[in-house]
């Protein structure tokens, strides 16, 4: 059995003085008001204020969600519980749950699905609709008092039933039987926590199933594609220089009238392979297609009957590993077919287990430009950057960094993508944008002057005139494949470009 969250521990004044901290409310929450917090929580007579609540328009422009923002001395409890509730966690969750995660982030996502993912054909996407709206209280309770005593379990309560104030309509509205997550400090290792049954019931039953049968064998006179037999030795016995040429042309053959290295089917052969990045989940099927549809009936009925979830059925569905318009975390995931391809120039590759192809989603990062207007989408579907009014008001080297933190955020993102060149129109676009920005604050009519007064690198030197700022614009986009893996500023790239990275089965995107 884990061991429990202790009350008295997190109550305490040294707990909550590294909880403020954390949570950057130092400054402005004195020892006096930590104190007094302190007597309220040991006499249990604490009580969480309404957050406030305003509703943010989606990225997409399709409705709204609302966003609920906490009083600081409750940000400070829920930082206070979190500091020890996250550690005990982190030792239960299985290894297919990434996302929030000290240690696991979207990137560690891409590169399992990348690396160990092999001979996929379909990839199943299920959504839960309205998820952080329609989670059940009971079922979350009953989880925590496996990791919390009561007197834990009774505080969070409070924080998830304390109700919000419609700012809009001037009304204090109460929580009832379905609670919000989002806005919560605790709001990831609580839906994760909610989510865990369905990685139990994942691991214990759909994958114990679904992965049976043996490993694909190479096909016969395989490993002798490359052999000199007895009647060309004694030929290369007198021409030495022809041994590798030799063994590359017969190998070439060999790939031509066979096309593959492994057996491509086996009968009994099944694989099922599944990630989860909060309430995002895939799965990746070897198999039939009607096999595919049972593993989504079972994991939707699971979804509705355990923990209480609609599905989106518009954005759950199965598509072909092949497809070219799969989404997941930001990146489009594509298996290619078993085909011949060329390899250094002079000889032939085949192989019958394929591995995933990441690429960055160009057109949906150029429509998130125009969403946050640092550009507009003419009538024959090109993009044209523009000044981005709402900055122009700043300094200039603040605004240099301010692109240079957009383009950065990209980049590093997308470091790990099979053809980083295809990412240039989306850098190129937000460099002209920037120019414009200076050209709007400077009173300059084009780009092109902004170009001719600071350089092609928008060079911006402080007052002095020591200091140099310059935009971050890279040399080359040379492929890496370098995968960020445990780091938190990768998850950061999620507030941003929320739209893009929570994107899973959007056929319209073809």
């Amino acid at each position: 059995m884990p061991s429990k969250i202790s009350y008295e521990k997190w109550i305490s004044v040294n707990h909550l003085t590294i909880a403020s901290k954390r949570t950057k409310t130092k400054t402005s929450f004195s020892d006096d008001k930590l104190k007094i917090l302190h007597k309220e929580l040991k006499s249990q007579k604490y009580l969480p204020k309404p957050s406030k609540r305003v509703e943010i328009l989606k990225p997409d422009g399709n409705g709204t969600y609302p966003l609920c923002i906490p009083s600081r001395r409750d940000k400070i409890v829920q930082a206070a519980i979190l500091i020890e509730l996250e550690p005990i966690l982190e030792n239960f969750f299985l290894p297919s749950l990434f996302g929030f995660s000290p240690e696991r982030n979207c990137h560690d996502v891409l590169h399992t699905i990348k690396y160990k993912w092999q001979n996929t054909t379909w990839l199943l996407f299920i959504d839960a609709q309205k998820y952080f709206g329609t989670t059940n209280y009971e079922i979350l309770a009953k989880e925590l008092h496996k990791y919390c005593d009561q007197a834990t379990v009774e505080v969070i309560t409070k924080l998830l039933k304390c109700g919000y104030v419609n700012l809009a309509a001037n009304q204090i509205i109460d929580r009832q039987e379905k609670i919000i997550l989002q806005e919560s400090l605790l709001s990831p290792i609580l839906s994760h926590l909610y989510m865990y049954t369905l990685d139990v019931f994942v691991k214990d039953h759909l994958l114990k199933m679904w992965n049976i049968g043996e490993e694909k064998k190479f096909v016969k006179g395989c490993r002798l594609k490359k052999t000199i037999h007895n009647i060309n030795i004694a030929l290369l016995e007198k021409y030495p220089k022809l041994n590798q040429a030799t063994a590359k042309l017969k190998y070439n053959r060999w790939v031509s009238e066979r096309s593959f290295t492994k057996v491509p089917k086996y009968l009994d052969f099944r694989r099922l392979s599944y990630v989860r990045y909060g309430n995002n989940f895939l799965l990746g099927f070897c198999g039939k297609k009607n096999e595919a549809i049972k593993i989504k009936k079972k994991i939707i009925c699971f979804l509705q009957d355990d923990l209480n979830l609609e599905v989106n059925v518009e954005k759950s569905g199965i598509q072909h590993s092949s497809e070219k318009s799969i989404v997941f975390l930001g990146c489009y995931i594509r298996f290619y077919p078993n085909q011949i391809t060329e390899y250094k120039v002079t000889q032939l590759k085949s192989q019958v287990v394929n591995n995933a192809s990441l690429k960055a989603p160009i057109n949906l990062l150029l429509e998130r430009a125009v969403e946050k207007k640092y550009a507009v989408k003419k009538n024959n579907g090109n993009y044209r950057a523009t000044s981005r009014r709402a900055i122009v008001g700043l300094s200039e080297k603040f605004i240099v960094d301010w692109y240079s933190s957009i383009i950065c955020d990209i980049l590093r993102y997308y470091s790990c993508v099979n053809q980083r060149s295809d990412l240039w129109p989306v850098v190129s676009l937000y460099k002209k944008s920037c120019a414009l920005t200076l050209a709007d604050k400077l009173n300059l009519r084009t780009a092109a002057q902004v170009f001719k007064k600071f350089g092609p690198k928008l060079s911006i030197k402080d007052v002095v005139g020591k200091k140099t700022t310059k935009l971050y614009y890279p040399k080359s986009l040379k492929t890496k494949i370098d995968f960020k893996k445990g780091q938190p500023a990768i998850d950061k790239f999620l507030c941003v470009y929320r739209n893009i990275i929570y994107s899973s089965y959007r056929g319209r995107h073809r």
